[in-house]
């Protein structure tokens, strides 16, 4: 039998973390809490209390862990896998259907690529979005469609190439057309009406919805 209930994870990482105002949401309609390591450290300033601290324990400060004491520390010691990773499979362990993701942009530019890698890795899995200060991201490998602002800017990448893909309420639309990492790409396009429609046929695509009082300078 299909559970009717959707039960939704906040995942916070070793990054910089949005404005309270875009946090404390979240906070409210979560049903779990999981850092991901140094992402503990981040939390602590928030005075945000996680259910689950997990990873190899290598950024998380001895600070963090006396104030956390009560607070269940899973490590996995494995290096084939990020911290971040780590959370997914305990979220999944833990029967997380969706999760936000906090603190994935603002560290090392390599970390944030290979903090989209590991979201696109399971995306089949859970659903999974990130916000940061800028907007909310996330990977669609099907159709979405949403309401959103009109004026509200809007980018479309592939990390690898992404196949008929149709929309529909853009200001420059896309009609059975083709994404490709360092070849074309769909950014800074613009919500002019609703709903708003994205299909692809093959591929998995990168969305990123920007917060309406943010401007953009690509």
């Amino acid at each position: 039998m299909q559970r009717m209930y959707q039960m939704k994870a906040l995942i916070i990482i070793n990054g910089t973390l949005p404005n309270s105002a875009l946090v404390e949401p979240l906070l409210q309609t979560c049903d779990l809490i999981i850092c991901a390591d140094g992402g503990a450290n981040q939390a602590i300033k928030r005075g945000i209390m996680p259910d689950f601290i997990v990873g190899d324990f290598d950024s998380i400060n001895s600070k963090t862990i006396g104030h956390f004491a009560d607070t269940s520390f899973i490590h996995l010691p494995d290096q084939n896998a990020t911290d971040f990773e780590k959370t997914l499979q305990i979220a999944l362990e833990k029967g997380v259907d969706s999760a936000t993701v906090l603190g994935i942009s603002g560290a090392r530019f390599d970390h944030q690529l290979c903090n989209l890698n590991v979201m696109e890795k399971y995306n089949p899995k859970i659903e999974l979005n990130f916000v940061d200060d800028w907007g909310t991201g996330f990977f669609i490998t099907s159709r979405l469609e949403f309401e959103g602002e009109i004026g509200q800017q809007i980018s479309l990448h592939a990390m690898r190439r992404v196949e008929g893909i149709v929309t529909s309420g853009l200001k420059y639309p896309l009609q059975n057309e083709a994404l490709e990492w360092a070849v074309r790409d769909g950014q800074s396009n613009e919500i002019v009406a609703n709903p708003v429609g994205i299909s692809l046929t093959s591929g998995c695509l990168f969305v990123f919805i920007s917060h309406n009082n943010q401007a953009w300078g690509l």
